[in-house]
């Protein structure tokens, strides 16, 4: 027994799609069975399609998938294997191709872990955009929040742009007000109909950019430092869908200072669909990591919301 195994898959060069092969059906099945189940015991989701099935007017159907699993694995004819070489050995001229003896689960498994690891960094190559929410009540602050000026005269939303700028493929805002002169040609996002609070900034994300991970950065929080964006971003991996990270064990999750991967869209979508408008229930989501924030990078999640707390913010 044979089995061909392609990673990525052809055609899908940079979303985690594994095409599966064999020189007979029930090689093909007992391949699909090993690797389903070695992921799902690593809290790896995957789904499984026919290839026969595809054509190419379907590959956005497959991006959708992507969207919802860490892994799209298409089944292929038996008759869709490379001609035989020796198993083990790169399929000739036919890159990430891996030829395995279909009841070798040592070979299986090594294929597993290399899949992981290209999953991951699948995951690291993915585009990463900031999400500055402003467009608040500020009840208590009594102006925009975004707009107020530090000691050197820069507002925060600019002070939060140029920390986010070096470390991200692009930034948006999201939220009403005017902004500052020198941000006038930022990309601007417009609330989603009928959802309120910082749920309608990251629902707007994902709908306009449903491919990209998103940091999400509120603009009262103008403590934020290179060092804690740097740390958030820091492990992402094949299976998380975002970091979202808290100030201790006991406390709630802090959403507003956060990275979502991409699946993290369906994540917000099922929130509103549900009605609830509580960004901060997302992070119960399994797939959704909630990491002890780091001593030293405490004070990046601190918000302003009252003119007697600006004293202690940057001067």
């Amino acid at each position: 027994m044979i089995i061909q195994l392609s990673f990525p898959a052809t055609g899908f060069a940079d979303i985690p799609v594994l095409s599966v092969a064999a020189d007979s059906g029930e090689a093909r099945r007992r391949g699909l069975q090993y690797i389903r189940r070695a992921l799902e015991l690593r809290s790896l989701s995957s789904i499984c399609i026919k290839q026969k099935e595809m054509r190419p007017q379907n590959r956005y159907g497959v991006h959708l998938l992507v969207q919802q699993y860490d892994l799209v694995i298409m089944e292929a004819d038996s008759d869709a294997v490379a001609p035989p070489r020796k198993p083990g050995a790169p399929a000739e001229s036919l890159p990430g191709v891996q030829l395995l003896p279909g009841n070798d689960d040592g070979a299986m498994e090594q294929f597993v872990e290399r899949l992981v690891m290209r999953m991951n960094a699948l995951v690291q190559q993915t585009p990463v955009w900031g999400c500055i929410l402003i467009g608040g009540k500020s009840s208590r602050m009594g102006q925009p929040k975004h707009l107020i000026e530090d000691g050197q005269k820069i507002t925060w939303l600019e002070r939060t742009t140029e920390i986010l700028a070096p470390l991200v493929d692009g930034i948006v805002v999201s939220g009403n007000g005017r902004l500052p002169e020198r941000l006038a040609d930022t990309i601007r996002l417009a609330d989603v109909p009928g959802v309120a609070g910082p749920l309608t900034g990251i629902v707007a994300a994902c709908r306009w950019q449903p491919m990209v991970s998103w940091l999400l950065v509120a603009c009262d929080m103008p403590h934020i430092t290179t060092e804690a964006i740097q740390w958030l971003l820091s492990d992402r991996h094949a299976g998380c869908w975002g970091r979202v990270p808290k100030l201790a064990a006991d406390k709630r999750a802090e959403p507003l200072l956060a990275w979502y991967d991409f699946r993290a869209g369906q994540i917000f979508e099922e929130l509103v669909s549900a009605g609830n408008l509580r960004i901060g229930d997302a992070a119960v989501h399994p797939k959704i990591d909630t990491p002890l924030i780091p001593e030293a990078l405490r004070h990046s999640w601190q918000n302003i919301n009252s003119p007697d707390q600006l004293p202690a913010s940057p001067a």
